[in-house]
């Protein structure tokens, strides 16, 4: 059975550092919840805190309506998962998987059923009788996890649990744990600085910075829709670039450098002439030779990946932007070649000019 997770005011202090003050946030039931942030942002101390390893030195944490502040670790019914996976290297992977089992003095016949389900669940039912050292990084992340699940705990947390993988099975682990997540329909709280990886397993993220939650949405409006600059230059990339709100009989749109742009989901509160940041991705903008309207650039360098090609480009006040497109010609564009770049309007997005607001209208 999962539960809902409420965390409403809490604090957490280290002596005289305040490392979370007064932050709040709703989990739902069988939800896979991300904190998302840099190192030192937070994210793992409140996550101890769920779990009980951290002091909560104000607010509440309640599952559903339980208040937990103050039951012990071993009391919370909680399943957690390392970095470092912390499985026992003189234990098989079957006895690894039912050390929780047998701390709850269940019968040997209910153990092994249970152990038995939960490696068939997560692929490793051939391996039950092999020690830790003769298994890959993924299956220790594997039996790691089971170990965490198979005790069938209300909330399940995971600690940067993919950081000591190789690339290729960081992938293939977090498509497996996202699968079995789904499957078993847990309370999970994963906690990682990787944006790809975030974006790829959550049902939403709470993207956090000095211990303060600077959005909670789903991927696709974290990405899409960021709150601020700070989430829109961690999650994926962005280009920032100065602009100002202008208003015409025709309609309203934004400046940046000389070159206009006609926008119709701006905020009605935006005032003429405002000062703005404009957020662009590289996907975002449309590069051309020919159309010498927009912003002007010259070529500095390119690579081609493939399907596509990325150009670094310098604009007239030096700044260097980075620009993506489809690598649908032969030959790249050459290096000092003069463009012109435009913006998918219905896409970028206008902060104020403190990057703290973003001016986009978006239901």
């Amino acid at each position: 059975m999962s539960v809902a997770i409420n965390i409403e005011n809490v604090i957490k202090r280290f002596g005289k550092d305040t490392i979370i003050d007064g932050l709040s946030l709703n989990i739902k039931e069988g939800e896979f919840f991300t904190l998302l942030g840099p190192s030192g942002c937070g994210k793992t101390t409140l996550l101890r805190m769920i779990i009980g390893f951290n002091s909560i030195e104000g607010g509440e944490i309640k599952l559903d309506e339980k208040l937990i502040n103050h039951i012990p670790t071993n009391k919370r019914n909680m399943g957690m998962v390392f970095q470092n996976y912390a499985i026992f290297p003189h234990m098989s992977v079957k006895d690894n998987v039912a050390f929780g089992l047998k701390r709850k003095k269940m019968s040997k016949q209910e153990i092994d059923e249970k152990v038995d389900e939960i490696l068939k669940i997560v692929k490793i039912d051939h391996l039950r009788d092999r020690m830790p050292a003769k298994l890959s990084g993924g299956q220790q992340q594997r039996v790691a996890l089971a170990r965490a699940i198979v005790i069938h705990p209300e909330v399940l947390l995971m600690d940067e649990p993919l950081s000591n993988l190789d690339a290729k099975l960081r992938v293939e682990m977090r498509n497996a744990i996202k699968r079995i997540q789904q499957q078993i329909g847990i309370t999970t709280v994963y906690v990682t600085h990787d944006q790809e990886e975030a974006l790829a397993v959550s049902d939403r993220i709470a993207v956090m910075n000095g211990g303060v939650i600077q959005q909670i949405d789903t991927p696709k409006r974290i990405y899409q829709r960021p709150a601020n600059t700070f989430v829109a230059t961690f999650i994926g990339q962005s280009n920032i670039l100065d602009g100002s709100i202008v208003k015409t009989q025709a309609g309203s749109g934004i400046k940046i450098f000389d070159a206009f742009f006609a926008m119709e989901n701006l905020s009605e509160n935006c005032a003429y002439m405002q000062k703005v940041s404009v957020s662009i991705r590289p996907e975002e903008f449309i590069l051309s030779r020919d159309n010498k309207e927009g912003i002007k650039g010259i070529i500095k360098s390119s690579v081609f990946l493939g399907i596509n090609t990325n150009y670094f480009i310098e604009l007239e006040n030096g700044k260097e932007v980075e620009v993506i497109q489809a690598s649908d010609s032969l030959e790249a564009i050459p290096d000092g070649s003069t463009v012109y770049l435009n913006l998918q309007t219905d896409k970028i997005n206008v902060f104020t000019d403190d990057g703290t607001k973003n001016l986009i209208r978006w239901v």
